[in-house]
């Protein structure tokens, strides 16, 4: 009677095993995966691929950083051991820092900034200059120049004092 318990048993255990079985193969081949399940899969795939070429880069870069310092190309440097300056950065609004440092990163310069600069040269041009006829071109040019510039900074004025 022992015996024929033991062999029911094993029985069952085998029949679950089975099922068990049966149930990781139907989950990895027969079932077609979702869009959610196919996208987390490829997402977890390129998370990896992403990962390690990243890595790779960053080791590339610390490693080119490295060989620069042991030749001295870090030691010549403008402004090296003084302090960096932040308090224009800071003088800022805070939501407007990332929208103004990627304009001064393109090179752009606002309006009354390149009037300023096109007034100072046309001075330079006015004092070097030899003849009248020429001194009278560059002179009604800088007067609207001039005009122009005085004209940006009212409007500055008046839109920062309606705020």
């Amino acid at each position: 009677m022992e015996r024929r318990y033991n062999e029911r048993i094993n029985q069952k255990k085998n029949i679950m095993k089975n099922k068990r079985e049966d149930k990781r193969k139907e989950s990895k081949l027969d079932k077609p995966l979702s869009k959610e399940s196919a996208k987390a899969k490829y997402e977890n795939l390129t998370d990896k691929k992403d990962k390690e070429s990243t890595e790779q880069h960053e080791d590339l870069v610390e490693a080119r950083i490295r060989k620069a310092m042991a030749e001295g190309e870090f030691d010549n440097l403008p402004g090296k051991g003084k302090p960096i300056d932040l308090s224009k950065y800071y003088g800022v609004p805070e939501h407007l820092r990332i929208a103004y440092q990627m304009m001064k990163d393109s090179g752009y310069i606002p309006e009354e900034v390149r009037l300023k600069k096109e007034m100072e040269i046309l001075k330079e041009k006015i004092k070097q200059c030899k003849s009248d006829e020429e001194k009278h071109k560059l002179m009604k040019e800088l007067t609207e120049t001039s005009q122009q510039f005085h004209f940006h900074m009212e409007y500055n004025k008046r839109v920062k004092n309606s705020f």
